[in-house]
C-alpha cells in the first residue's frame, strides 16, 4: 500500500505543477492566481501497538508473555555455543504461581535452544479444527499435504516436519485454550524451524484475522512501535523462507521461528560427569560395600544382595539428596564440578540371583547367567526388581540375574521435592540434575558387574568360589519410568550393551497430560497455577531441562549418530496399546525418531485409533531380526467385543488419559512370549525372535475366538 500511495502522490504533484505553470502563462481557467482545489491524499495506515511489555514479552501473541512458544525471540547471540545462541528468558516472562512467586529462568538460560520434542503453543481465538482442516493425530500424513494449514519446516532445507495439532482438552474457558502443535518425530538437534499457520477458520468457516502486529508484518504496514519495527527484518526473513517453501505470505495467520538445542547443550553435562567419574577410577573397579546377603526360599529368587557404591558427587550437597542441584564452581560455566574437587557420595544397590542361576553351578552351565540392570517405575524404588510375577519369573525361567538402584531424581525419595516444584516452591532443575547424578551410579553398578575385580570376586556372588554370572556383557531392562529414563541411560553409558524399554515413551510434557498417574500430581499443580495455559507452558518449560535426563533428549543418538565416546546401542520397545499410564502414541514417536521397525501386523485391523496408522514407520521384514524394533502387545476388547474389565478400549486422541476398561500397562512384562523375546534380545547381536506368529501380539484379555484369529 505504501508503494501505491507514493506513486499516486507523485502523479498528483506532477499534475499540480503543470496546472500552476499554465495559470502563470495566462492559459488557466478561472481567476488568475486563485487557489486550485487539491485532490485529497489517501491516508497512510499506521498500526498502533502497545509495546509497554516489549522488553520482556513476545508481542506476536498477547495471550501470554511467552507465546508463541518456543520462539527465537527469547534467545540471544553467543560465541560459546554450537548454534550461536543462548536462551534468554527474562524473569518477568516466566509463569507466576498463585502466591506471586515467579520461576527463576537462570537454568533455562544455560541452554542454547529448545527441546527436540517441543510442543509449539499459541492461541487462536475461535479456532475450529474441522473447518480449518488442521492436521490431526488420526492421520499424520495430512501434515505433509501441500495445503496443510499448519506447517513446521526446517528453515535450512524447507523440509516439512511430521506433526499433528490439537486444542488443549484440559481447558474449559476460551482465555485458557491453546492450540498445541506436536511433533510425531523429534526435530534435529541444533536446527532452526519455522511454524506457519494459515487460513485459520472459525466454526462458521470464516477466516480468522491475525493480530494487529502480525498483520503489520505480513502486509508491510508501519507501526508506531520502535520495538516492533526492530523485529521487522527478522520477520521478513521468515516470510522469505516460507515463500521459498511455497507457503504464501498473504495466507498467513501467524509465523515464528525457534532453534532446537544442540547435541552438546543437551548432553554435555552427563558426558562430562561420566568421563570425569571413570577417569577417577584409573582402570580400577568402583569402591563398594556388601551390607547384607539373604538366602531365599522364594519360587524364583534364591539369593538377594544389598550394598552401597561410592560415587563421585557432582551435586551441591554431600548426600546428593532430594532438592539438591548440580554444583558449578564457576557459575558461568556449563559443566558441573565436584565440591572440593573430590567429593563423593554413596548410592544403594540390590542384586537378585535366581534359583536357576544357583542350580546351574552344579552343571556345565555354571557361571553362564546373564545379568541385567532393572529400572523401576514412576517415583519407585530398586525393590521393584524383586517382583516375582515378572522379574522373578523372567530371571528364573531364562537364567538371568538382575541388579538395580533407585533412579534418584525420579524415585520415591523425590516425591516431596516434586510436589514442592509443582506448587512453585522448588527448583525444577533439581529433578534432572539428580537424575544425571543417578546415571553415574548406574554406570558404576554396570562396571562392578563387568570389571574383573568387581562383584564376581566377592563371595556374595559366588558358589564354591566361582562367580554365578557372566559379566562380559551387562544389559538393561526397565518398565514405565524405567523405560522413559532407561533410553537416556543406555544412550549415555559406554558399558551397557543394549536395552529393553518396557511400556516406554519420551517427552514428559506430552506424557503427563495423557496419564492417569498425573492425577495425583495435578492436584498440587492446579491450585498453584489455576490458569490451564500457565500449566501447559510450565510443562513445556520443564521439558527443556527434563531432556537432560530422559529419552527425549537422547533419542536422536541412541541407535545411530551416537554421542562422543559412546557406542551406538540397540533397543527393544515393548508397548501396551491403550496404556493408561504411558501413552503408546509417545512410543510411536520414539520409534520414528530412532528409525526402528515395527512388528506387523501390529494390531488387529481397525483397532488403531488412527484412520491411517503407523505413518512413516517401517516393518520388520524377517525373523530373527537383529537390531532394534518396536512390538505392540494388545489386551484387546472383552468377550464379544464388549468393553468390560477384561479389555482395553481404543484410547481418546485428545490430551487426556484413557480411563475405560483395564489398564494394560503391566501386560507385556507378564506375558511368557514377551519374556522369551526379552531373553533373546539380551545377546551380543540383539536377536529379536517372533513370539507372535503371523498376527499381532495378543496378550490376556482377548476372547478365545479372537485369540484364534
Amino acid at each position: 500500500m505504501s508503494v501505491f500511495v507514493r506513486a499516486k502522490s507523485a502523479i498528483f504533484l506532477t499534475a499540480l505543477v503543470g496546472s500552476l505553470a499554465a495559470c502563470s502563462n495566462g492559459n488557466g481557467n478561472g481567476n488568475d492566481g486563485a487557489a486550485q482545489p487539491q485532490e485529497p491524499q489517501e491516508p497512510v495506515e499506521v498500526i498502533s501497538i502497545d509495546d509497554s511489555d516489549a522488553e520482556f514479552c513476545d508481542l506476536l501473541d498477547t495471550a501470554k508473555c511467552l507465546l508463541p512458544f518456543p520462539s527465537n525471540f527469547f534467545t540471544r547471540e553467543s560465541d560459546t555455543t554450537d548454534n550461536g545462541l543462548l536462551v534468554n528468558f527474562p524473569s518477568q516472562a516466566m509463569p507466576v504461581n498463585k502466591g506471586g512467586a515467579a520461576i527463576d529462568p537462570a537454568e533455562w538460560n544455560r541452554n542454547d535452544g529448545f527441546s527436540p520434542g517441543t510442543v509449539m503453543i499459541t492461541q487462536v481465538p475461535e479456532l475450529d479444527m474441522e473447518a480449518t482442516g488442521a492436521p490431526r493425530l488420526i492421520d499424520l500424513s495430512d501434515s505433509r499435504e501441500d495445503d496443510s494449514p499448519i506447517v513446521v519446516i526446517n528453515a535450512a532445507t524447507g523440509e516439512r516436519q511430521l506433526i499433528w495439532s490439537e486444542l488443549d482438552a484440559n481447558a474449559d474457558i476460551a482465555e485458557e485454550m491453546s492450540l498445541l502443535i506436536r511433533v510425531a518425530k523429534n526435530l534435529q538437534d541444533g536446527q532452526r524451524y519455522i511454524v506457519a499457520l494459515r487460513n485459520m477458520k472459525n466454526a462458521d468457516g470464516e477466516t480468522i484475522p491475525p493480530t494487529d502486529l502480525f498483520r503489520a508484518y505480513r502486509d508491510n504496514i508501519k507501526t508506531d512501535s520502535d520495538a516492533a519495527e526492530e523485529r521487522r527484518p527478522a520477520m521478513e526473513a521468515i516470510f522469505a523462507t516460507l515463500v521459498d517453501a511455497n507457503i504464501a505470505r498473504e495466507d498467513l495467520y501467524l509465523a515464528w521461528d525457534f532453534t532446537v538445542a544442540s547435541t552438546r547443550s543437551l548432553s554435555e553435562r552427563i558426558l562430562h560427569m561420566r568421563d570425569t567419574a571413570f577417569e577417577a577410577l584409573a582402570g580400577g573397579a568402583p569402591e563398594y560395600t556388601i551390607e547384607s546377603v539373604e538366602n531365599l526360599t522364594d519360587t524364583n529368587w534364591g539369593r538377594r544382595i544389598r550394598g552401597t557404591i561410592t560415587i563421585p558427587n557432582f551435586m551441591d550437597s554431600d548426600d546428593a539428596g532430594p532438592g539438591s542441584a548440580l554444583f558449578y564452581e564457576d557459575d558461568g560455566d556449563s559443566l558441573p564440578d565436584r565440591m572440593n574437587g573430590d567429593n563423593t557420595t554413596v548410592q544403594t544397590f540390590i542384586c537378585n540371583i535366581s534359583n536357576q542361576s544357583l542350580d546351574n553351578m552344579a552343571t556345565e552351565a555354571a557361571g553362564s547367567t546373564r545379568v541385567y540392570l532393572y529400572g523401576h517405575g514412576l517415583l519407585g524404588t530398586q525393590n521393584q526388581s524383586t517382583n516375582g510375577a515378572h522379574q522373578g519369573t523372567l530371571s528364573n525361567r531364562h537364567n538371568l540375574m538382575n541388579c538395580a538402584m533407585d533412579f534418584i531424581g525420579m524415585a520415591d525419595s523425590d516425591v516431596g521435592n516434586a510436589i514442592s516444584i509443582l506448587q512453585g516452591a522448588g527448583e525444577f532443575r533439581t529433578i534432572p540434575d539428580r537424575t544425571q547424578q543417578g546415571f553415574i551410579g548406574w554406570m558404576y553398578l554396570a562396571e562392578l558387574l563387568s570389571h574383573p575385580n568387581g562383584f564376581a570376586t566377592n563371595d556374595a556372588f559366588q558358589v564354591d568360589g566361582n562367580s554365578v554370572y557372566d559379566g562380559s556383557r551387562v544389559y538393561y531392562y526397565g518398565n514405565s519410568e524405567g523405560g522413559i529414563l532407561g533410553g537416556a541411560l543406555v544412550a549415555t553409558s559406554h558399558n551397557i550393551e543394549n536395552g529393553v524399554l518396557g511400556v516406554p515413551g519420551m517427552n514428559y510434557s506430552l506424557l503427563l497430560r495423557r496419564s492417569v498417574d498425573f492425577d495425583l500430581y495435578a492436584a498440587f499443580l492446579k491450585p498453584a497455577y489455576p490458569d490451564v495455559l500457565d500449566q501447559t507452558l510450565l510443562l513445556s518449560l520443564y521439558q527443556m531441562l527434563w531432556d537432560r535426563g530422559e529419552n527425549n533428549g537422547y533419542a536422536n543418538h541412541i541407535v545411530s549418530d551416537p554421542l562422543p565416546n559412546t557406542p551406538a546401542k540397540n533397543v527393544l520397545l515393548h508397548v501396551a496399546f491403550g496404556d493408561h499410564q504411558v501413552t503408546h502414541t509417545s512410543a510411536e514417536i520414539m520409534a520414528r525418531t530412532l528409525g526402528i521397525p515395527l512388528h506387523q501386523p501390529a494390531l488387529v485391523e481397525g483397532r488403531h485409533h488412527d484412520t491411517n496408522p503407523y505413518v512413516e514407520l517401517t516393518s520388520i521384514s524377517t525373523y530373527p531380526h537383529m537390531g532394534s524394533a518396536m512390538i505392540y502387545f494388545d489386551g484387546g476388547p472383552g468377550p464379544n467385543d464388549a468393553w468390560d474389565e477384561t479389555g482395553t478400549p481404543v484410547p481418546p486422541i485428545v490430551n487426556l488419559p484413557p480411563r475405560e476398561g483395564e489398564d494394560p500397562h503391566e501386560r507385556p512384562r507378564r506375558d511368557p512370549g514377551a519374556m522369551e523375546q526379552i531373553s533373546g534380545f539380551m545377546s551380543s547381536d540383539s536377536t529379536i525372535i517372533n513370539v507372535c506368529g503371523p498376527g499381532p501380539c495378543l496378550v490376556d484379555g482377548w476372547d478365545g475366538v479372537l485369540q484364534e484369529e
